[in-house]
């Protein structure tokens, strides 16, 4: 599977899994941390941490997490997966950080419905 492949792959387990807002952003010109960068939304912090457990190992065959952090908490869930950086929020915190903004000029940014 290539990158946008998998990254696509993953945006719609996420919405199979009751995420909202998935959105997937080709950041590999503007950033020298990843290709591509998932951003999602949850109800509560037990459905982000709940997903984050998921994605890690439904995808331990083809990715290798290098780095989680937000696990305890539970609002803003990172996953580092190299090429792949997966953001699972509490709704209240994605519009609180807004970080989409960031990439606000991203013409590669493709919204999974």
């Amino acid at each position: 599977m290539d990158i946008d492949e998998l990254s696509l792959s993953i945006a719609n387990k996420l919405l199979e899994l009751n995420a909202t807002n998935v959105v997937v952003l080709d950041i590999e010109k503007k950033s020298k941390i990843a290709k591509r960068m998932i951003i999602c939304s949850c109800d509560d912090n037990q459905q982000t941490k709940n997903l984050a457990n998921f994605i890690k190992e439904e995808y331990k065959d083809t990715l290798h997490c290098l780095h989680t952090d937000g696990i305890f908490k539970g609002v803003w869930i990172v996953l580092d997966f190299k090429d792949i950086i997966i953001n699972i929020f509490t709704k209240d915190t994605r519009i609180k950080y807004n970080i989409e903004k960031l990439w606000k000029d991203n013409k590669n940014f493709i919204e999974i419905k």
